[in-house]
């Protein structure tokens, strides 16, 4: 077994016994900052729609970082000590002859090409959660807000059905999809080649990315006519354009219009 299936063995291993689902670390997110339904109304929520997912967008990292330190400063090191016991097993006696520092440096000769391995490891797994946390996010905000949604997974995203898959297949225009998309650095074009297949005039590519460039707006509302969804510092660039709508736009203009057919 190489290195980097021994790593990726290693950090799984301590993953799996410290770190919470992304599920979990959201929840507590929301929790922590007090936006949860026992502390703020759904009006206030929809007011505040983009000032609430973005403080969490943020304390998730936090929150995050404090369950990785706690795993990885011990876990780490736990694991490369049962790899290479021996180097610790006489450390003591090599220290004695020939001083702390040498002994030091041997030891992180040893294990740095595992480290190197188990910090770029660290680094993919953020990037694969930063995903998959943004979704939870989004779909948090929805249930903070009282929107019914139903969740459905698809070839590159999850659709949020509103209100639900059954209104949707009655009566697309009665129905909103929203799809989450942490960046549009990677496989946007076939998140919106789907959405596109939809065939509804309520779609929305919602994403947290602050670097929409010309092109994607250009692809996503010219090409496909689908709604994105941004902060509003990534609206300001694009004033003119009536399918980019900012966080606050969606939740307080747009969302009530669908509503109401949601609710005859």
């Amino acid at each position: 077994m190489g290195i980097k299936q021994e790593v990726k063995k290693m950090m799984t291993e301590i993953r799996n016994g410290s770190l919470p689902s992304s599920d979990l670390i959201v929840k507590e997110t929301f929790k922590e900052l007090g936006y949860i339904p026992q502390k703020i109304k759904p009006e206030e929520a929809e007011q505040k729609f983009e000032e609430i997912l973005n403080e969490v967008w943020v304390k998730t990292l936090d929150v995050l970082e404090k369950y990785e330190n706690a795993a990885y400063s011990s876990g780490i090191p736990s694991k490369l000590i049962l790899k290479h016991p021996r180097i610790i097993d006489d450390a003591e006696e090599r220290i004695e002859k020939n001083g702390f520092k040498p002994v030091v440096i041997q030891i992180f000769q040893n294990w740095y090409p595992y480290l190197r391995e188990m910090f770029l490891s660290v680094a993919q797994s953020r990037k694969a959660r930063g995903g998959r946390d943004f979704e939870l996010q989004f779909g948090e905000m929805l249930d903070l807000i009282g929107v019914p949604y139903q969740k459905i997974k698809r070839t590159y995203r999850v659709d949020f059905m509103m209100p639900n898959d059954e209104t949707f297949k009655k009566n697309p225009t009665s129905a909103a999809i929203a799809s989450a998309k942490r960046t549009l650095r990677e496989r946007w074009r076939e998140v919106v080649e789907e959405l596109y297949d939809m065939r509804s005039p309520n779609i929305f590519l919602v994403t947290a990315d602050y670097n929409v460039s010309k092109g994607h707006v250009r692809a996503i509302c010219g090409d496909y006519r689908i709604h994105l969804v941004v902060w509003n510092d990534v609206k300001q660039k694009f004033p003119n354009e009536p399918l980019i709508l900012s966080y606050n736009q969606w939740a307080k203009e747009r969302l009530p219009i669908l509503k109401k057919f949601w609710e005859s």
